[in-house]
């Protein structure tokens, strides 16, 4: 008799081990539009023999430490965040080695193939699955800041997690002012800080429009292409599942995209730098991207990747025939 009462919880017991708990930063919080779409990825990934459950964080790291000290079985982050946990994938998110979407894309397509699932996988993590936020721009108080050289001595919101953007604000002279994703906007908005540097996707959520006014503007020039990436203990799921899921987030690339143009269609001072000074830019930014890549903040073999995947998409640059990255 014992044992009939036994065997309902023993099949209870079995059941609870396959569940996985993902921490997701939604900075919207649960009805958030990650969070939304997540709920459609647990339908899909029934499938593949996983039963995942949701938690919402509007702290970002706050569901890191979650994650890191194993309240969750697997995180959604940005890049920046992912770093110290693969920083193969955590070195997409460096400072102009993505200039544009389509960049973006094919190097997103070449990581989610079979043959690279060894690179995804670092230390106990395996990243599942990236996807795009959008091309990060520099927001500006003030247009009259409108070179390189203006911004030295400027206060810049700096990401006080990311040691790469200290090092890049610092290289151009701007004081740091170190800021996270909960407060960076209240600074820009306030006046606290004169520059920050952010995805359009922030622009109306965190009201950035206020920072700029209509005396400030946000420059049409790419810094880097932030994303979003899925981090697991691959123990806790099915044989597999990470290739799957990281094939799936590939599918829903266009759909992201979507929502990131449409976002910046609604900045209303968004200006390409005056002539002459993008190509400093540009400049500048690969210039620090090869010092930091050689001091170790970013991780050599995603370098020379998205040096090839930009060359396959523009071959006459002269980057191309050197041998810097």
């Amino acid at each position: 008799m014992k044992r009939l009462y036994l065997f309902p919880l023993l099949l209870l017991w079995a059941a609870n081990l396959s569940a996985q708990t993902l921490c997701v930063f939604d900075i919207a919080g649960a009805q958030g539009p990650l969070m939304s779409a997540l709920r459609e990825y647990t339908l899909a990934a029934k499938a593949w023999k996983a039963d995942i459950k949701l938690r919402a964080y509007v702290d970002e790291r706050v569901a890191t430490e979650d994650f890191k000290a194993g309240q969750c079985d697997g995180a959604l982050i940005t890049g920046i965040r992912a770093r110290p946990f693969n920083s193969f994938t955590g070195s997409i998110d460096s400072v102009g080695a993505l200039p544009d979407y389509a960049t973006l894309k094919l190097l997103l397509q070449t990581l989610a193939r079979p043959d690279a699932a060894a690179l995804m996988r670092s230390q106990d993590y395996e990243v599942a699955g990236i996807l795009p936020l959008g091309a990060v721009y520099l927001f500006l108080r003030d247009r009259r800041i409108d070179s390189i050289a203006k911004i030295a001595g400027k206060r810049f919101a700096t990401l006080d997690h990311d040691r790469s953007q200290l090092k890049m604000v610092e290289r151009i002279g701007a004081q740091a002012v170190a800021s996270d994703v909960t407060n960076f906007a209240g600074k820009f908005n306030n006046g606290v800080v004169d520059v920050a540097a952010a995805p359009a996707m922030a622009y109306e959520p965190l009201e950035l429009y206020k920072g700029v006014g209509t005396r400030g503007v946000v420059v049409k020039l790419p810094l880097a292409q932030a994303t979003l990436q899925l981090l697991l203990r691959p123990a806790a799921f099915p044989e597999g599942f990470g290739q799957r899921s990281r094939e799936y987030f590939l599918g829903q690339f266009d759909t992201a995209m979507k929502e990131i143009r449409e976002s910046e269609s609604h900045i209303l001072f968004f200006f390409p730098p005056p002539d002459g000074e993008a190509p400093q830019y540009i400049s500048m930014m690969r210039e620090a991207r090869i010092d930091l890549t050689a001091q170790g903040f970013y991780d050599k073999r995603m370098m020379s990747l998205m040096k090839k995947v930009r060359c396959k998409r523009a071959p006459a640059e002269p980057e191309c025939t050197e041998n810097r990255e």
